[in-house]
């Protein structure tokens, strides 16, 4: 889990195998970190006219995370010719329910779009094609009152769109404003069909949550230090499953709202994967120094460009 420059793409192919015979000895329980990032490279094309609201579609997909909405918008070129959409939207809210409801807009540093995910450069953004997408990444929270109409994105050129919302977020603290962390626009990735969905599920299982206040629990952090965690993947299906053997896929952590990072994971230290068997990968990520304290969320996505990528959060409370 995201400027300018953009990562190579990777054959990280991924296959599920059915074996005859009895499998190979069993994966390492908790498999290193490998802390490997992809390899980057940057490609700019020509600058086109901005791009107009009435040429776009958009999109907006948010799902729960320890009380606050995690997702974003994605931006669909309906036009007939290229435009550009660079820089960050304006972010508001629309209908009753804002009069009586304070927020506060947070800029987010654009997260790198790793092999697996990367379907245009970056410099697409300067020649958005008709039919492709681009997005942003929203981090929501603390919501107090009734639940607003819609999401406003304002464009560069002092156009507007407007997405109906479904939900909000929780309300923390009645008195403080609702917080609404944004990206620039990036790319958004080319997903695979179906068929590339990876049968596995994923959790963070480590290290022991605690109580940090009533009906919360969350890894208690430090800003500065380096939080070291564990992820189960689990094989679902009912077959043995195992990674590609080349090359190994990508995955984004993120500690929000912090931009997210890629990673290679340590795929084949795991061998193959019995079915409904699980393996736990060994997970680092440091806490930012001056990353707000209190409630935060941990996120891990595997394969990002696959069909519903297997994601997972975790809450975390950070203290000085």
């Amino acid at each position: 889990m995201r400027s300018g420059a953009l990562f190579a793409p990777a054959a990280a192919t991924l296959v599920a195998i059915a074996l005859a015979g009895p499998t190979s000895a069993a994966p390492t329980p908790v498999i290193p970190w490998l802390g490997k990032h992809p390899i980057r490279v940057s490609v700019h094309p020509p600058l086109t006219p901005s791009c107009r609201a009435r040429d776009l579609h958009a999109h907006l997909f948010l799902q729960g995370a320890t009380g606050s909405l995690v997702g974003g918008v994605r931006l669909t070129n309906d036009g007939h010719s290229a435009c550009s959409l660079l820089g960050r939207p304006q972010i508001g809210f629309t209908g009753a329910a804002t009069a009586s409801t304070r927020w506060h807009v947070k800029k987010l540093a654009r997260s790198p779009e790793p092999p697996d995910v990367l379907a245009d450069p970056p410099g697409s953004l300067r020649a958005l094609q008709p039919g492709k997408s681009a997005g942003v990444t929203l981090f929501w929270s603390n919501w107090c009152g009734a639940r607003p109409d819609g999401i406003d994105i304002g464009l560069a050129n002092g156009t507007d769109l407007v997405v109906a919302v479904a939900q909000a977020p929780r309300c923390d603290v009645k008195q403080a404003p609702s917080i609404v962390s944004v990206t620039p626009f990036a790319p958004t990735e080319r997903r695979l069909p179906r068929s590339s969905r990876l049968p596995l599920r994923v959790a963070i299982v480590g290290p022991r949550p605690v109580l940090v206040k009533p009906g919360l629990r969350a890894f208690r952090v430090h800003r500065g230090e380096v939080l070291h965690y564990r992820v189960a993947l689990t094989n679902t299906g009912r077959t043995p499953f195992q990674f590609g053997a080349t090359s190994c896929p990508v995955y984004l952590q993120q500690l929000l709202p912090s931009r997210a990072e890629p990673f290679v994971l340590n795929c084949h230290a795991a061998g193959v994967i019995p079915a409904r068997q699980t393996v736990q990968f060994e997970m680092q990520i440091r806490i930012p120094s001056r990353l707000r304290l209190g409630n935060n969320s941990l996120t891990w996505e595997l394969a990002p460009r696959t069909f519903e990528a297997p994601f997972a959060p975790a809450a975390v409370w950070v203290v000085r």
